[in-house]
Order: C-alpha cells, then structure tokens, then sequence
C-alpha cells in the first residue's frame, strides 16, 4: 500500500499478524497503530519504556514513536490497526491535545476487558468493511473510529486513575523525559547537540542525562544518535537521495562528515549500507529500520 508512504489519507487492518516487524532492531514508526494482542505475549518496547502486552491487552502507538519488541512468546499473534499521519491529523481536529499526551503516558491496557472488547469491537466492524473491495469511503470510516477510540480511551483512564501504570521515576522526570524525546522527533534534522535540548527544557545538560540515564539506560547524547541514525536509514533504504542531499537535509557540513558519522554509529558507510539493505525485503507499508 504504497499510498500511505506518498502522504495520502490511508489505513490497513492487518489480521493474524506474527509480529509487528521489528524482530531485526529498533524501529521509528512512520504510522499510527492500535495493535491487540489475539494469542500469547510480548514486550512492546516504545521510546524506551518496557509495555508488558498480553492475551488480550491493547497497545497505542504513534507516528515517529521507537517500538520493538522482546520476550516475545512463539505463539505471538496480533490484530493491528495502521494508520497514516495525515488520518490522525484528522482525526485530531477539535480533540484536546492533552487527550494524546495522555495516551502516550499510559498507552498500554492489559488489565481491562472493556479496553479489550471494544477493540476486538472496532477491528470486527472495520473488517467487515475493509473486506469489501468496493468500499469508498475506509478513511472516513478509520477517522471517525479513531475519534471515538481516543475520546473513549482518555475518558476510561480518566475514570479510573488507579488503574494507571506506575512508574519507576518521579513525574517530573518522566514528564522531561518524555518532552526531551518530542523535541528530538521535531528537530532531529538540525540539532543533535545535548546543549540544545538541555536550553530548551530550561534544564542543564547534566541533569537531562541524568535523567535520560535513569529511564533508558542510555545518555542523552546517545539518544539523540541513535533517533537520527534511524531516520537517516529510512531515508537510504526508502529514498534515493544522494549523500550530498541527505548531508544537507541533516545539517551535516559536507557529505564527507555525514558518512563519517553515519559509519560511526552503525560501521557501515552510508552507501554500503544502502547496497546492503537493497537486498532485502521490507514491508511496503511500515518500512524498518534495521540495526
């Protein structure tokens, strides 16, 4: 479905799926996902934060959000709702933005069968839909589902405070942690100094990594690295951007210094890379990004 990748207005429900395509590393979603687990269990691994998803829990994820998965039982099955950027732009209209920033704090439901059967609700409806060829109108039918969804969902978790997951760190700190990630999303292209984000939070440098240590395990330099080299191999195995091109894209100085960096986090040059990855098959609809 290449449609969803050109930016157009698309969605798929993806059935009795094994995985959700990261069994190779780290991958930065390019889409929306409501993945329900049918059989089995996993870690959903997302920006960081370990989401234990069994029979029958319910999981949220967003665009440019970093999933993978571990632990994952053999008879690991899913149900997935995927969804361009442009329907959740749509979808979003007139919806509060602390809706999402809800969600993505608590995006996880395993413990609650209303979660569960409204859902597995929503994915038999849409089924019948998508099921049909001739049907005009999926985006419509996928916005409006999403609407409710997140309107619900919210709603649920606000009704229900106890039932949050707790968390290991302070607020405070979840709350940097999770502002220092939305700000790695929205600028990764052009700042990958710590200094920068650090300033941006109102916070020193010191303290961001002390904090980024203590959720991820990593520093936040590392962080920054590892986000722009994800989306550095989306674009050398999903474009055909020259190296001068992507140099320039990403605030490189020169081609030169991009490859130098490139091949130090991941000890392949860029076009090597490329050559590797062109012998693989990837999914035309969320495209991964391997380690």
């Amino acid at each position: 479905m290449d449609s969803i990748i050109s930016g157009e207005m698309t969605a798929e429900l993806i059935e009795g799926a094994a995985d959700i395509n990261t069994a190779s590393g780290d991958m930065l979603s390019e889409n929306g996902m409501i993945i329900l687990c049918r059989c089995g269990s996993a870690i959903i691994n997302v920006n960081y934060h370990a989401w234990a998803l069994p029979y029958g829990g319910v999981i949220t994820i967003f665009p440019g959000d970093m999933v993978s998965v571990s632990k994952q039982s053999s008879d690991f099955t899913v149900d997935m709702l995927v969804y361009s950027p442009n329907i959740l732009r749509e979808a979003s209209l007139d919806i509060e933005h602390s809706i999402y920033d809800k969600l993505r704090e608590d995006r996880c439901r395993s413990d609650s069968q209303v979660v569960s059967d409204i859902v597995k609700s929503m994915f038999t409806l849409l089924g019948l839909y998508f099921r049909q060829s001739a049907c005009k109108c999926l985006d419509k039918l996928v916005l409006f589902q999403l609407k409710s969804f997140f309107i619900g969902f919210h709603d649920y978790i606000s009704r229900f405070p106890d039932m949050v997951s707790a968390s290991s760190s302070s607020k405070r700190k979840r709350d940097l942690f999770n502002s220092f990630m939305k700000l790695i999303e929205q600028n990764y292209r052009h700042f990958r100094d710590v200094n920068w984000y650090s300033g941006q939070l109102s916070i020193s440098s010191k303290y961001l990594n002390i904090i980024s240590k203590s959720i991820s395990g990593n520093s936040a330099k590392t962080l920054i690295d590892h986000y722009v080299i994800l989306k550095l191999k989306q674009e050398l195995s999903g474009t055909d951007k020259s190296l001068k091109q992507l140099a320039w894209d990403y605030n490189f100085c020169d081609a030169s210094f991009f490859t130098r960096y490139f091949r130090l986090h991941t000890g392949l040059a860029p076009r090597a890379w490329r050559l590797k990855e062109s012998h693989c098959v990837t999914d035309p609809l969320r495209r991964e990004c391997r380690r």
